[in-house]
Order: structure tokens, then sequence, then C-alpha cells
């Protein structure tokens, strides 16, 4: 019978599970059991039982000598290997696995200091998925043999199963184990790549990140692996080569905040495989985190793109860091020739393309020619004024206009915004909503709450059973200090069951925004009570909530453990970082660590503007005032509707000397802001008080 395709090729065997001196001691061996008529070759029966024991045998034997025991124990050896060598073939057989089996244990029971044997026995167990016997062959082995490369392989393998490594959170003792192994894997092979990738791993899920580096720097010098298959599986699909070495690497560093030597890494994984999306798409990410890119970057990536035109990632590539480059006209030159370029039928590729035509107009501040490009997404889907018939059309068209409501808006035109939403409002059925709450999301962003009140009344009176547009309601309200009449709203709503999660949820943040900490805090504890046992993540974002609450109560010991409750379960969770790292820079206290916190955030996700208000705000109650500028900037261009990151940019201008730009901040941070504790800190600042 032949064994599942998943099992026979779970793992690839060994090299080889002989060594030189072995082989050359079997030969030697068997030439002399050769020469014996009566030898115990031709003694012994060709097959035997699986399990059968060499030393049950001599009981109807005559006794061998230690020299013959040693040389029938390497003669099995052998047999055993050639039944074990199908695995290499994909042909593996549960004969061929029993047998082989057989041979090796014989070999173990002739000769019990022959550690190849045990070796071969704790392979085989491992594929058969018996840890335990796996690894107490492996021990036996390395004691016999303390170098024994294949018993320590086997071992760090054993203890890498256990960890559970491939889930994300390895266990601390297997993990250990696992680590010790794999040092003495490369001690006795230091060019083993497997050994040197996964012992990256333990230290990077350990948070040893420099120990890490190092082992990543030590893999990329070594060639591809052609046993990759257990790595694979480990970490979930990366190969055992030197692209995916560097690759990994750069990952690393940019994790560690090493941009510029992250560019350096990931270009090289480029270079060896440069139509790899995934490689292209880190290298993006690490030149945004580095904050430029340099001429032979641009140069590397335009001969991708001239090689690949059709390669759409490269081409994205180049224009991204021309643009970041300051080369506005350069990179719109390379997004119109690549997509006049793009072949007919290939929508998908068109579209990514003139997207970022689109970013590269915005982050230029050139807002009608980014305009003029979205104006073109609905003349090619031949969207005009009339009703639209399928829900593909409406879906593309709602989000066209919602983007050019929001390009209006950052262009300082607010009295164009609007508009698009009429437009809207004119394609869509009379039973959607959807412009009606794109409209008074834009009201809201943008201090007009009053309008907002009203727009969301009327709209609910053409739906009355719309929940959304109910919850807009009481958030509009709260946002003018009617918390009271935003909770009559919703509590109605409440049934005294599991369903009241996700309104305990809602009323805590209503009684947040309002200043209400204790009550808040409350509402959020029963989110916590009533978050289901098998969502972890529903419990998370009920603790958030709860910290938050804790924050605004003025229990800042409270906050910080809950905070701290989120992260020794989830050590990445980029809002309890960033929370965190926010509240304790808000009260000054263990800045630096504050800012390694908001920093892992940014780095996972770099375009967050709360994030990267966070990290500028950092840095500018350390005094670091260019870094603080450069992360409000871009905060305030990716978020214009903020009142916060406009405040801490009025703050950060008024530390400059700046005193015009700090005045029309603060200006705007007043106008987006309804919360009277913040407006009368806003206007204390506008009449020439101090920062906070």
């Amino acid at each position: 019978m032949k064994l599942s395709s998943k099992r026979a090729t779970r793992w690839a065997a060994p090299a080889s599970l002989l060594s030189c001196a072995a082989f050359v001691a079997l030969t030697a061996g068997a030439s002399q059991a050769q020469t014996r008529k009566d030898g115990p070759a031709e003694r012994t029966p060709a097959r035997q039982q699986a399990g059968g024991s060499a030393a049950a045998q001599t009981q109807t034997q005559p006794a061998l000598t230690p020299r013959e025991r040693r040389a029938q124990a390497y003669a099995k050896l052998l047999e055993g290997q050639r039944y074990f060598e199908s695995v290499r073939r994909g042909a593996l057989t549960e004969d061929a696995l029993h047998r082989s089996q057989s041979a090796f244990q014989q070999a173990a029971d002739l000769e019990p200091t022959l550690a190849e044997a045990h070796t071969a026995l704790a392979e085989i167990y491992l594929l058969l998925d018996d840890l335990a016997r796996s690894e107490q062959e492996g021990l036996t082995a390395s004691r016999i043999n303390p170098d024994n490369y294949g018993a320590h392989r086997i071992l760090s393998r054993v203890y890498t199963v256990k960890s559970k490594l491939a889930e994300g959170s390895p266990d601390r003792a297997y993990a250990d184990k696992a680590a010790a192994e794999l040092r003495e894997v490369i001690r006795v092979h230091p060019n083993d790549a497997e050994g040197w990738a996964l012992l990256a791993e333990f230290n990077v899920a350990a948070g040893r990140e420099k120990e890490a580096v190092e082992d990543l720097r030590r893999w990329a010098t070594l060639p591809a692996s052609i046993e990759g298959r257990f790595y694979q599986l480990v970490t979930g699909g990366r190969d055992l080569t030197p692209d995916a070495a560097n690759a990994r690497l750069g990952e690393v560093l940019l994790r560690a905040g090493n941009a510029a030597e992250a560019v350096a890494a990931i270009r090289r994984a480029v270079s060896i495989e440069p139509d790899n999306a995934r490689y292209l798409q880190l290298f993006g990410e690490a030149l945004e985190a580095n904050g430029s890119a340099d001429q032979s970057v641009i140069e590397e990536l335009r001969r991708i793109a001239a090689q690949q035109p059709q390669n759409t990632n490269a081409v994205q590539m180049l224009a991204r860091a021309q643009a970041r480059s300051g080369r506005t006209d350069d990179a719109v030159g390379t997004l119109r020739t690549a997509i006049a370029a793009v072949k007919p039928g290939d929508d998908k590729d068109r579209l990514a393309l003139q997207l970022q035509l689109a970013q590269v107009y915005e982050d230029a501040s050139r807002f009608d020619d980014a305009v003029a490009v979205y104006e073109d997404f609905l003349k090619s889907r031949n969207i005009k004024d009339a009703p639209l018939a399928n829900d593909r059309d409406r879906r593309f068209a709602v989000a066209v206009l919602t983007s050019i409501a929001n390009l209006r808006q950052r262009q300082g035109k607010t009295d164009d915004a609007p508009a698009p939403f009429e437009r809207m409002r004119r394609l869509l059925p009379d039973t959607d909503p959807t412009a009606d709450i794109q409209k008074i999301d834009f009201l809201r962003s943008n201090g007009k709450r009053g309008e907002a009140l009203e727009a969301v009344r009327a709209a609910r009176q053409r739906f009355p059973e719309d929940v959304g547009l109910l919850r807009l309601e009481a958030q509009t309200l709260a946002e003018l200090g009617r918390v009271d009449e935003a909770l009559g709203l919703v509590r109605p709503r409440l049934s005294g069951g599991a369903a009241d999660y996700n309104e305990y949820l809602f009323i805590a943040s209503l009684l947040i925004s309002a200043g209400r900490g204790a009550e808040a805090v409350e509402a959020a504890r029963k989110a916590v009570a009533l978050a289901p046992a098998d969502e972890p993540e529903r419990t998370t974002n009920a603790l958030l909530m709860l910290s938050s609450a804790q924050e605004r109560a003025g229990d800042t010991k409270g906050s910080e453990d809950t905070l701290r409750q989120v992260l020794s379960k989830d050590p990445n969770n980029t809002t309890a970082l960033t929370n965190l790292g926010y509240f304790l820079t808000e009260r000054s206290e263990r800045l630096d660590e504050a800012l390694g916190m908001i920093e892992r955030a940014v780095r996972a996700e770099p375009s967050n503007p709360s994030f990267l208000d966070s990290l500028g705000w950092v840095n500018f109650k350390l005094g670091k005032l260019k870094e603080a500028e450069r992360y409000l900037s871009d905060a305030a261009r990716r978020n214009p509707a903020s009142a916060t990151i406009q405040e801490h940019l009025g703050d950060l201008f008024k530390k400059l000397g700046q005193e015009e730009k700090a005045q029309a901040s603060w200006r705007r941070a007043l106008s987006l802001t309804a919360e009277s504790a913040d407006t009368a800190r806003i206007k204390a600042k506008l009449n020439g008080g101090t920062n906070k």
C-alpha cells in the first residue's frame, strides 16, 4: 500500500545516513564475513518481521563474534538505506518503510553503539509523526557521537515541531531546545542553511533581533539548499535560497528600524528574483521607511522595468522611487508610458497604474491633475449622471467620487467637496443610503456637525431601519456635546444578551468622546464580559476600548495594565503598541520606551496617519524637532481632518518659531473639534497661552 503523498513527501531524508568511515568499515567487515562458508550472512533470513530483534535470533544460531555482529549491523544499515532511498523519489511505500525500519532496528540491536542506525530510526519516526520515539533515538545517537550531524538535525526538527513555531507563538521550553540543537547543527556543519535559517526564526520569535540579523546574514552567504521542504512547512512557504535569505534579512532589519540596510538586503533579493512580487513589495516598504531612494536604486528599477515591461510591480516601484526623490514628472512619465502599453483586457493592471498616477499627483499637491485621473475612471466605464444598473459599477462610482471629494477637501475647496456626493446620489437607487452616509461623514470630519446632524436626521426619515444611520446620528450628537441624547438613541437597543457586545463598545466610545471616563469604563467592562471566549479578537477589541476609557477616567495604571495584557497575548498588536506609547508620551513618562513601541507600530503600518502622528508627537517630546516635523506633516497629509494632528502641528510650529503656521494649524484644529476641554485648550494657545 502506498503512503499518502502528504506523509511521503513531508521531509526529505538525510543526504547520507552513512559516514565515509562507516562505509569503509562496512565493506571491510562484509568481505570478511562472506569468506566464511557457514557464516552468519548465509544463515540470516533475507526478510525478518518488522521490529524483530537480531539478539533473539541468536538463540537458535551459534553466537557471533563482535566483529561479525558489527559486519551484520552495517549490512542491515545498508539494507535499510536502500529501502528508505525511495523517499527521495517520492515513491515511499508503507511496505518499504516497514522494511527499512526493521533493518535499521536490527542494525541497532546488533551494534547498539552504531549512531547511524539510531539516527536513521529517528528520521523514520519523525516521518511517522512519532515525535517521542524520534526524540529518544536522536538523543541516543547524539550521546554515542556528539558530532553526529544527522542526530542533531533530527532533534532540532522534533523540537521545532513541538515548539509550534509555525503557529507564531512558540513554546519557550521547546524553542530553547530547538535552538540548542540548531547551534549543534551549525557547529558540526557551519554551512547548513536550514540551521541558520531556523535559528534566525527562533530569535525573531523571542525578540532577539540582533541575533536574528546575524543568523540571517550568515544564511544569505550560503548557496541554495536542495532540502528545504521542512523549512517551507515551518515558515509557510519560504525557500532556503539566497534571495529568500536576503528578503527575510530585509524584513527583520526593517522591523528593527534599520531601513537603510534593509533596502540593501531586499535590493539583493530583487536582483536575484526581479519578478518576485513579494520582494518588490518589500522593497517599496523599505524605501518608504528609509524616506528616500538614491539614483542607483532608481537605475536598477529602471533596468528591471525595461527588461520586464509587463511587470506592473516593477513599474510601480520605479515610479514610487522617482516620486519619493522629488522627480514627479519622471514618475508621471513612467506611469503614463506603462498605462499606454497595457494590453487590451488587462483592466486590473491598468487600474493599478492609474491609481498610482493619481497618488503621485496627490502627493505632489497637484490636485486638479489627480481629479482628472479619477474623472477618466468614470469615463472609461461610461459613467455619467444616469442611474447605474449593476452593483459593480455602483461600488466603483462610490469609490471614485469619494476620492474626488477627499481631494477637494485636501485642496481646501470645501465648498466644492460635497458636489461628488450629489452626483453619487443620482447614480444610486433611492433605496441606497451610501451617498447620504458619505456626505454626513464629510461634514463631520470638517467640523460642520450642525449640518451633519440635519443631514443624518433627514436620511433616517428615509431609512428608519438603518442601524448605521442611527449610530451616525448618535456620534454626531456626542460630538456636539449632546451625549445624553446620543445614549438615548442607543440604549433602547440593549437586549440583555450576547448581542449587546457591539452596543456596549459603541456606548463606551460615545462616553469617551464626551469625557465621561468612569461611565465609559463600566460600558467597556460589560463588552469585555460579553466577548465570546472562542473569538480572542473580540476580547482584544474590548480591552483596547477599556484601556482608552481608563485613560480618560484618569486611571493611568489601569490603562497601562490593560494594554500590557493585550500585548502579553499579542506582542505585535499595533493598536496596543501605539496607544500605550501615546499615553506614555502624553504623560511625558518613559519616552524612550514609548518611542520604541510606536516605531514598531509604524514599521508594521507605515501609512497609518494616527501612528505617524504618535511617532511625530513622541519625537516632539524628545526634542527631535526635525523628525517630529517629518512624521506630523506626513500624518496631516494623509488625514487633513484630524484635530489632534493639526494641534500637534501647531505646537511644533510654535516651538520652531513659525508663529503664523502655528496659528493656522491651531485654527484648523479648533474647527475640527467639539469637545469642550479640547476647545478651551486650543483657544488658550491661539490667545497666547502655552502648549500642553
